[in-house]
């Protein structure tokens, strides 16, 4: 029988040796651990997932939640600010969030050569600035990214303001500016982060009409949360509006004379232990380019909807089986002037973490995206779906440096032109988080 070490060190010497990553944001932001002096465990399963105690954090304001006990008054949001330690710049700045990463990748397409790719990269680098303004309920956040995807490309992808209110256990915010959506919002399977290199497919995956659930809008929202005795219960609910997309799918951050604007909706309820549901929805309306049939582009103005639901349950603090579907239905015009029709997508994912011991986790998850684009012109329904598998490990004891492997298959076709392809991706990384 294989010991404890000599897993350990085996999975230690197979990093070292691939001296890789993958190539996504890091999230972990560590001067709230030096602000309590407290592991990252106290807030992530691995960072960057979430746990139900990182999850209030963010809900009270930045603020740690405190006991709840029963028959017993929960403290005041502004009994919490009273309670923090005296603001300080280490406390509430990181610098330094970033990851080396590898990359091996075999892509096929119709039509087009096969490809292979494979590099050694800085994945991202990430600095971050959040916490409370002294002796006030308002808190901030903001994340300065430097480089993504192992290019320099600085984006500041959050940078919002709020203020929160009532008690721990039955708690409110508003706040306002950009912020990256499912990022701390939702229960678990929800969340855009797992220990998986990529998130869920129908989170992330640009639709055909190039929008995507992960994106970081500018609007503003809010927020009530009620907690039970020892958080065993808790009901958030979120509602924001925000500016919505461009043509491209990218961000609407400055004036724009696309004067509607989008709605989005999350209901959360966690239970005991750290397990949870959610619901999301989306409304919303955008530009979108076609090319007709001739060859001719076109503008037309679709309305987005998003409806999903989302789950995870934890058994014994060792296995977490998640799941989640979402359902989408866009406008869509085959020419300026018609026919018209549909964008519908039934898509869904399963996963499994398995927590061997705190800080050290096999993953496997299976996506499918199953679409179709109705009405005369349509190429009937198309299928995405991709396999990956995965090992991370905590090689510090505070929690603040992790090493990934991953791989991933993907195959099928796109909903316009039912184009078949595939994708084989082997990452993997270290991550600092500092």
């Amino acid at each position: 029988m294989i010991s404890r070490s000599r897993v350990v060190s085996l999975f230690c010497a197979a990093v070292s040796l691939l001296a890789v990553f993958m190539p996504r944001q890091a999230s972990a932001v560590p001067q709230f651990a030096r602000r309590y002096n407290l592991k990252c465990s106290a807030c992530h399963t691995i960072v960057p997932v979430l746990n139900e105690q990182g999850y209030m954090f963010k809900r009270l304001g930045f603020h740690l939640p405190p006991a709840l006990e029963q028959g017993k008054a929960a403290d005041r949001i502004s009994q919490l600010v009273q309670k923090e330690r005296e603001w300080s710049l280490t406390n509430n700045a990181s610098l330094a969030v970033t990851d080396f990463s590898y990359t091996a990748e075999r892509t096929t397409s119709e039509g087009t050569p096969p490809s292979s790719t494979s590099s050694f990269q800085v994945g991202s680098w990430n600095a971050y600035f959040g916490g409370w303004i002294p002796d006030t309920n308002f808190f901030y956040y903001s994340e300065f990214d430097i480089v993504t995807g192992g290019s320099t490309n600085p984006d500041l992808s959050n940078a919002y303001f709020g203020y929160s209110g009532g008690r721990a256990d039955s708690s409110w915010y508003l706040a306002g500016g950009r912020e990256h959506l499912q990022i701390g919002e939702g229960t678990r399977a929800a969340q855009v982060y797992s220990l998986l290199p990529n998130s869920p497919l129908l989170l992330e995956n640009p639709s055909a009409t190039n929008f995507v659930v992960d994106q970081s809008p500018v609007g503003v929202d809010a927020g009530y949360t009620w907690a039970s005795s020892g958080y065993k219960r808790v009901f958030a609910a979120t509602a924001k509006v925000t500016n919505g997309v461009n043509a491209d799918g990218s961000e609407i951050l400055t004036s724009s004379n696309r004067n509607s604007k989008d709605v989005w909706a999350d209901v959360d309820f966690w239970y005991a232990p750290e397990s949870g549901i959610t619901y999301l929805g989306y409304y919303g309306k955008k530009d979108n380019v076609n090319t007709d049939p001739t060859g001719a582009q076109f503008t037309f103005h679709p309305v987005i909807r998003r409806q999903g639901v989302f789950g995870n349950y934890m058994f014994k603090s060792k296995v977490d089986v998640l799941a989640g579907y979402l359902h989408s239905h866009d406008g869509w015009a085959f020419a300026a002037t018609g026919p018209f029709g549909n964008f519908v997508g039934n898509d869904y994912y399963v996963a499994t973490d398995y927590y061997v011991w705190q800080g050290f986790a096999f993953s496997g998850r299976f996506d499918r995206l199953n679409q179709q684009i109705t009405g005369v012109g349509g190429v009937g329904k198309q299928n995405l779906h991709d396999w990956t598998i995965g090992m991370n490990k905590t090689l510090t004891e505070s929690g603040n440096i992790i090493g990934r492997i991953a791989y991933s298959s993907q195959a099928g076709s796109d909903p316009v032109g039912a184009v078949k392809g595939t994708d084989k991706l082997f990452q993997a990384d270290i991550s600092f988080n500092f």
